[in-house]
């Protein structure tokens, strides 16, 4: 029985192990999620027995945060899963401690209620700064939410209630902002990591956003749906604003993945948002969701008819006397794996 590290030759034993704890995704997706290959940290830690049995696992995504001109390498952890059997004999808990050991300072947002429970008894310390956004764009999504926040009420009232509170959530086509746009890629150039390193400044405390890194979440991610634009000044660019259609529960999701824009420009923030919802319920989309976690996004997306939902929990381990304190950083969906679930 032995904690090893994922990599090309893992046996399929593994992948089959998450379709079945995790989501039935397949070996391509969670080869792109650990990049399998592609990188030469570890990014997975598997526990096997002596017949091959999977028995545990958890994956992290390295990153780094940027601060004040200095740098700290970090990790999120995500999929932390121990076989239903296992769970009494320390096979978590030994996955989790070499992953904070690798990591050196360890993160994840959220966690399920096992997680949560346990991380305060480890040591770990948590901030509550992020939180989710919603804006409903349909009458139909309004009156399914109003018909399960409301038992008592019939589905025909909250159906017409929902005709109405539609009129106030719906989105608009924004004025133009010239000289600026938005400027549609498939993936992001070298070329952009200049204007990462122009942003960071303002942004930090934040995580890395550079080209490789926007490729690898979105533009490389298996099963698509992402939408990845420039933003320019003229032809140059200065930021990125990227955006995610999929289906949940019957409905079409939007969601509001990651922006960046020179950060004194209000009206430029606005504008994007404006145009991201815009898109969005042209494509279909029957509402939007988002994670913010610094006020001068949380303003904007209250003055473009977001409502705040819960917090999202940002859970740190080691991290160095010497970095901000996470109420402080610039967390979206981009951060963690929580753009796509």
């Amino acid at each position: 029985m032995a904690i090893r590290t994922l990599a090309g030759d893992a046996p399929e034993a593994v992948f089959a192990f998450l379709d079945t704890t995790v989501s039935a995704r397949g070996p391509a997706h969670w080869r792109w999620k650990y990049r399998v290959g592609a990188v030469t940290e570890p990014t997975a830690l598997y526990f096997d027995g002596a017949d091959g049995q999977v028995l545990g696992f958890i994956g992290m995504m390295p990153t780094a945060l940027h601060a004040g001109g200095a740098t700290c390498p970090v990790a999120w952890f995500m999929d932390w899963h121990v076989n239903q059997s296992e769970r009494t004999v320390g096979v978590g808990l030994g996955l989790l401690r070499k992953a904070e050991a690798l990591a050196g300072t360890l993160l994840t947002l959220q966690g399920s209620l096992d997680t949560r429970a346990m991380l305060p008894e480890l040591g770990w310390r948590h901030t509550d700064s992020a939180r989710t956004w919603i804006r409903p764009l349909s009458a139909r999504f309004i009156g399914d939410w109003l018909s399960k926040r409301f038992a008592v009420a019939p589905r025909a009232l909250a159906g017409a209630a929902a005709e109405v509170l539609v009129l106030h959530y719906r989105a608009s086509p924004p004025a133009g902002m010239l000289p600026h746009t938005l400027r549609e890629v498939t993936r992001f150039s070298a070329e952009y990591d200049a204007v990462w390193k122009a942003r960071a400044i303002e942004f930090a405390p934040v995580m890395t956003r550079d080209s490789r890194y926007l490729n690898y979440v979105a533009a490389e991610y298996p099963d698509g749906g992402y939408r990845l634009q420039l933003l320019c000044a003229g032809d140059a660019p200065i930021g990125h604003l990227i955006t995610r259609l999929d289906d949940v529960d019957g409905f079409r999701r939007g969601r509001l993945v990651d922006l960046l824009w020179p950060r004194g420009n209000r009206d430029l923030l606005l504008w994007m948002i404006q145009t991201a919802a815009w898109d969005l319920q042209t494509q279909g989309a029957d509402y939007i969701d988002c994670v913010a976690s610094v006020p001068d996004l949380a303003d904007a997306l209250e003055r473009e008819r977001f409502d705040a939902r819960r917090s999202v929990p940002l859970w740190h381990h080691r991290l160095p006397a010497t970095m901000p304190n996470p109420e402080r950083w610039y967390i979206t969906f981009l951060d963690c794996d929580r753009a796509y679930r």
